[in-house]
């Protein structure tokens, strides 16, 4: 494959700000882009934007970026999570630049405390999970800690392991969902007892319910108007189980059902991306430490598997597949198999009703993606 990386990298130096504070950078220029991406070799990671037609419009690097990062979106404003590190940055929605930046490190946590998505309310508040630590933090426009929810009541170990979070305005007013997976945290997070959604008020930082979820272990999660698409993979080391796969939760109403299951779909899905008639999927099979992932299409209103894992367009030997987007009647697919150019982002053309044409030019990146995200 033919690729062109464009010469837009820079190195800032880290910006200094205490807990819950924010600090500010200003926002790069950039040419026009489709989707923001973030990559790691997890010893060091650099952000960015890249466009369909092919480029890599802005990449930046910094000392402060960690070794484990995820890309969150949210009411128009991307976030960039430094999981180990307990740093939010936002970015710049055009170039993938930070331009604001959070510590959101707790106190009572001697190692970090794992932020793993972000959320934006109507008020400009900032919600953020944190997967080592039993809470939701919230904070307001300031960069203040306005909120701490404590979540330690929801899982027998103290932990319920918040994993993502998404904001919606309902019929019964704006709130917050938070996927808790609420793994065996002493036995090496295996899934054995049922995953929750919890249903938070936003106006009163309340939780109203939680709802106990079809599928476990909520991995990731992908936004479709008023619903959430689940990537359940369950244990990555069987890929057969019945109570893992793609689980569709209606924020309107509550419900929830398991729509594609993992084993017609050949793997444990790690990453979804829904866009209209079409499903798409990234999932692992269940060769220890190798865990090998292909991508895979499924129709998200039967459930049933359009293309599975034995018939993938897209195939690994390893745990390479990472970062999954759909943008523009195309699906965005990372891979972080080194080639001469640098780390591909695979661009598939998908045709109706589910479709996918790889195009022969890839985007290459400076290190293996581990997001893609369109900023919506």
């Amino acid at each position: 494959m033919i690729g062109r990386v464009a010469s837009c990298c820079l190195a800032v130096p880290a910006l200094a700000c205490g807990g819950g504070a924010a600090s500010h950078a200003a926002a790069s220029s950039c040419p026009a882009s489709d989707a923001l991406w973030a990559a790691s070799d997890y010893s060091s990671s650099a952000a960015g934007a890249l466009a369909l037609a092919g480029t890599v419009t802005s990449t930046t690097g910094r000392v402060d970026l960690g070794a484990d990062p995820a890309l969150s979106v949210s009411r128009n404003r991307a976030f960039y999570v430094a999981r180990d590190e307990d740093l939010v940055f936002e970015l710049d929605p055009d170039c993938g630049s930070p331009t604001t930046r959070w510590n959101i490190h707790q106190a009572s946590q001697a190692g970090t405390s794992d932020p793993q998505d972000v959320a934006v309310a109507s008020d400009g508040s900032l919600w953020v999970p944190l997967y080592d630590v039993p809470s939701l933090v919230v904070l307001s426009q300031e960069g203040d800690v306005a909120r701490t929810i404590d979540l330690s009541a929801y899982d027998g170990d103290g932990n319920p392991n918040a994993s993502a979070i998404a904001i919606v305005d309902t019929p019964a007013g704006e709130k917050a969902f938070v996927t808790l997976e609420r793994l065996d945290d002493q036995d090496g997070y295996k899934s054995e007892q049922p995953s929750w959604m919890l249903r938070v008020d936003v106006a009163s930082g309340s939780v109203e319910t939680n709802v106990v979820l079809a599928g476990r272990n909520p991995f990731g999660m992908d936004r479709e108007g008023d619903v959430l698409w689940l990537a359940e993979p369950g244990n990555f080391d069987d890929a057969a189980e019945p109570l893992a796969g793609v689980e569709r939760f209606d924020t309107s109403t509550s419900t929830t059902a398991l729509v594609a299951h993992e084993s017609d779909l050949g793997g444990s899905v790690a990453e979804v991306s829904v866009s209209g008639g079409c499903g798409a999927a990234v999932v692992a099979d269940a060769t220890t430490n190798v865990n090998a992932t292909s991508l895979v299409t499924f129709d998200p209103q039967a459930g049933t598997a359009i293309t599975p894992a034995a018939s993938s367009p897209l195939a690994t030997d390893g745990f390479d597949l990472e970062g999954l987007a759909s943008v523009g009647g195309a699906l965005l697919v990372g891979d972080r198999r080194r080639a001469s150019a640098g780390y591909p982002v695979h661009v598939l053309d998908a045709a109706p009703p589910c479709s996918l044409t790889e195009r022969p030019d890839a985007i290459f990146l400076p290190l293996p993606p581990v997001g893609v995200r369109v900023v919506q």
